[in-house]
């Protein structure tokens, strides 16, 4: 018996190969020979020192060849090459397994070292069935022995698959059962302990942080209201901080098109005002795209009367003619055939630049605004009016990012039905009074 610590560390693919490295460990255990194996040894996955530790100072690398077990060895950092590799740097003896003659080649995107070592190397090929045992003591005799030499096997051995599984289930059922009856004293022990204080501090700790956030949203509740007074805002009770800042941003960005009567909003309503007016999670990459695919009778029932509900303002879309006077600049219109200017690449995104989809409705893409600083009302997507266009249709203006130039004029029009959505309609909003 040398003074390593390992006789043997067993290097396997975790996707098809456990199985049968786990098997393989038993297996030579009950004959007598130690065993390194990252499956109970460790748990968090990591090529670790204790890995390289343990390859370093078994003699035999043993390599488990299940169906696919090299496909990945063609990748840096890969574990399975990593652990290959120090082997072959330490001149470690080493056992290809071939179980159930399911290996299916060495794939020639492997380093040249690694396919010409693996190549040479005859294969023991192991029966995971009847002749498990057999061939486990064949490999053992032509390939341990002359290596390290025999070991003494315990009392009990399995022979074939079926008796090695059994053995396996049996462990894991009292390895399971002793770390549930360890834990489960442990937690006892520290609960008994520490329950009740820690009872006390959270339950201090919940009240404090109640009472520290009902006192900021009151205080940001009061600021805002100060902040937009001339729209006479009177926030509902019960707001959370997001839909508080969202109905801060959307005030804020109103714009007056008739001085003291209409106000309509400088950008299209984005996907993020309309989660944080519902408090809801929105994906930050998304936010600043105006919002597509809701339906007109969604935004009356939902939005505009959530919004009225929480503000006490008057929020709306703006009719056709409402829409177009604002396009061209209200009480000093531009006479331009694009909303801001005659050139269309200067102030609309549509089907020649748009690459196929809406852009963020911010002010900070590139495009200019009109007169009254409004952005986006020609292209990127149409927008929802509050006015029939045929029929039961809806008027929705300006045109969208799949419109060639010709449909993203201030003239241009379009209808909807009500319960109707469109990946390429959107809306802005209008304050009026």
């Amino acid at each position: 018996m040398t003074d390593n610590k390992y006789d043997i560390f067993i290097s396997y693919r975790r996707d098809g190969g456990a199985q049968y490295a786990r098997i393989l460990q038993l297996m030579l255990i009950q004959r007598g020979y130690r065993v390194f194996l990252d499956y109970d040894e460790l748990t968090d996955g990591v090529f670790s020192d204790k890995i390289r530790a343990a390859i370093k100072d078994a003699p035999v690398f043993m390599l488990v060849l299940s169906k696919g077990a090299l496909v990945r060895c063609a990748n840096d950092g890969d574990w399975v090459r990593e652990e290959i590799t120090l082997a072959i740097e330490q001149n470690k003896h080493i056992i290809p397994v071939n179980p159930d003659n399911g290996f299916d080649g060495i794939p020639p995107t492997l380093p040249v070292k690694m396919q010409d070592t693996i190549g040479s190397l005859q294969h023991s090929e192991i029966s995971f069935g009847q002749a498990l045992g057999a061939t486990i003591d064949l490999m053992i005799n032509n390939r341990l022995i002359p290596t390290i030499g025999k070991r003494q096997s315990s009392s009990h051995r399995d022979e074939d698959f079926d008796a090695a599984q059994e053995t396996l289930r049996r462990q894991d059922a009292h390895n399971k059962f002793m770390k549930r009856v360890g834990v489960t004293c442990a937690i006892a022990v520290i609960a008994i302990v520490l329950g009740a204080l820690y009872w006390f501090w959270n339950h201090n700790q919940q009240l404090e942080a109640k009472e520290d956030e009902r006192k900021a949203l009151e205080l940001m509740r009061t600021e805002l209201e100060k902040k937009h007074s001339d729209f006479h805002l009177m926030l509902s009770p019960g707001l959370t901080e997001l839909q508080m800042a969202t109905i801060d941003t959307i005030l804020t960005n109103m714009v007056a098109v008739r001085p003291d009567t209409l106000w309509m909003s400088q950008f299209e309503f984005t996907t993020g005002q309309w989660h944080g007016v519902f408090n809801t999670a929105c994906n930050a990459e998304t936010a600043h795209i105006p919002m597509t695919d809701v339906s007109y009778g969604e935004i009356c029932m939902n939005l505009l009367d959530s919004l009225r509900n929480m503000t006490g303002i008057d929020f709306d879309l703006p009719s056709a003619d409402e829409w177009e006077y604002a396009a061209r600049g209200g009480s000093k219109p531009e006479n331009t055939i694009y909303v801001g200017d005659d050139d269309v690449l200067r102030v609309a995104w549509y089907s020649d630049n748009s690459d196929g989809h809406p852009h963020p409705s911010d002010g900070r893409q590139g495009l200019m605004p009109n007169i009254l600083d409004i952005y986006d009302m020609s292209g990127n997507v149409g927008e929802l009016c509050n006015s029939l266009y045929e029929g039961a249709t809806f008027t929705v203006c300006g045109g969208n990012y799949t419109s060639p130039a010709e449909d993203v004029a201030i003239t241009s029009r379009t209808g909807i039905a009500t319960d109707k959505t469109d990946k390429t309609v959107g809306f802005r909003l209008i304050i009026r009074r």
